[in-house]
């Protein structure tokens, strides 16, 4: 019966989704409850089940089994049925619950009739309680994170920006990126995603280089804008923040006006920069995961934006200063943050550093922007790290 049991549990486990394909693979147990107690390593560690396509094959040790199941998903919470076709316990059938947890499966199952409502076993209810993980070095690989590079518009060499962009992104992080590039360098690039809303349909994040300030008709500013409020991370570098200008940049926005616009999606507002000068970055805030472990340094001759007003959703994680020369009180501004923006609340990560092209190669540039567009698709541990299957080469 345990092992027929068993064998049953790990079948429901994989079963909480439409698609079942999309679970089919290796399992084994993870923790059980039977009748109120904790049976947890009593006979679990050899078990291991193979799904595909709703059948199970159960092994352990030498003893296998095989069986069928099916999932009603129109339920609350959905119900599955299983029973087996070879082995010891031939045409028996199981009913069960099943539901998706925080880190896996989970599944209640009756042995004496009937078929639980929830996920909770009590002394004499003849339920069992299981949870369950893929077994290790069974896991699915993990399909690269899609990126959407644009790229183009005044003042920089995006032509070789954007290579070193997608090169040093594509080798520290598991992401595909992609380019829309102009050559136009003017304040108004005729970039092929305005007038065009759906232009990062299937993408996980968009990285805006783009250097556009004279882009300002509103309708085409929330155009851009549309993918980042429907949910989609948003990335920005340098002259990101001086483009899509509606109004005087100097004037601070209000908030859900025009003139805000790009600037509640950033979550910050800049209208300039001084001269070029080399910018001492502090990061200030340790426990961040963006900036966890990174170490201040400094840049070569850079353009320090001036910060008209910070969102007070933002969160700064780093503050650049340069000689005060003829700017006394202009020397000192947040130079990293990271915020959410609109009703799903995307990430947004930006940074205003980026102008030559030495600073985009530096390896310390790019595993911040790296972290930055781990973190904005949720795909950074607490740990600064990449979540599994997420770094450098799917590791």
């Amino acid at each position: 019966m345990k092992r027929f049991l068993f064998s049953l549990l790990l079948a429901a486990s994989s079963l909480l989704a439409a698609d079942l394909s999309s679970f089919n693979g290796t399992w084994v147990i993870k923790s059980a409850e039977m009748n109120g107690a904790d049976v947890s390593g009593t006979g679990f560690d050899g078990i291991v089940m193979t799904l595909k396509d709703g059948s199970y094959v159960f092994e352990n040790g030498g003893e296998t089994a095989k069986g069928k199941f099916t999932v009603d998903f129109t339920k609350s919470p959905a119900t599955m049925d299983s029973t087996e076709t070879e082995g010891q316990n031939v045409g028996r059938e199981l009913a069960s619950i099943v539901e998706l947890t925080a880190d896996g499966w989970r599944a209640n199952y009756a042995f004496q009739g009937g078929r639980p409502t929830e996920f909770k076993t009590s002394q004499d209810s003849g339920f069992v309680l299981t949870a369950y993980k893929r077994k290790p070095g069974t896991e699915p690989a993990v399909k690269p994170l899609r990126a959407l590079l644009i790229a183009g518009g005044c003042c920089h060499d995006y032509a070789k920006q954007k290579d070193l962009l997608k090169a040093g992104l594509e080798a520290r992080a598991n992401v595909t990126v992609d380019i829309i590039y102009s050559p136009d360098s003017s304040t108004k690039p005729p970039l092929p995603i305005l007038g065009n809303p759906d232009y990062a349909r299937g993408y996980d994040v968009v990285i805006h280089d783009e250097c556009g300030s004279d882009i300002s008709e509103p309708a085409v500013v929330e155009g851009v804008l549309k993918p980042h409020r429907e949910g989609i991370a948003g990335v920005n570098l340098h002259c990101a923040m001086h483009s899509y200008r509606i109004g005087d940049p100097n004037d601070p926005a209000k908030t859900g006006t025009p003139h805000a616009f790009w600037f509640d999606y950033l979550g910050l507002q800049s209208s300039g920069h001084g001269p070029q000068k080399p910018i001492a970055i502090a990061y200030l805030d340790p426990a961040h995961p963006i900036t966890k472990g990174l170490a201040d340094w400094t840049t070569i001759d850079e353009e320090l934006y001036n910060n008209i007003q910070v969102w007070g959703r933002a969160k700064a994680l780093a503050r650049g200063k340069q000689e005060p020369g003829d700017r006394p009180g202009q020397n000192d501004a947040t130079v990293v943050w990271a915020h959410e923006y609109g009703p799903k609340k995307a990430r947004v990560f930006s940074t205003s550093i980026g102008h030559n092209n030495a600073t985009v190669a530096d390896p310390r540039y790019l595993d911040l922007v790296a972290r930055g567009l781990l973190w904005s698709t949720r795909h950074l541990d607490d740990d600064g790290r990449p979540a599994a299957g997420y770094g450098p080469g799917g590791k």
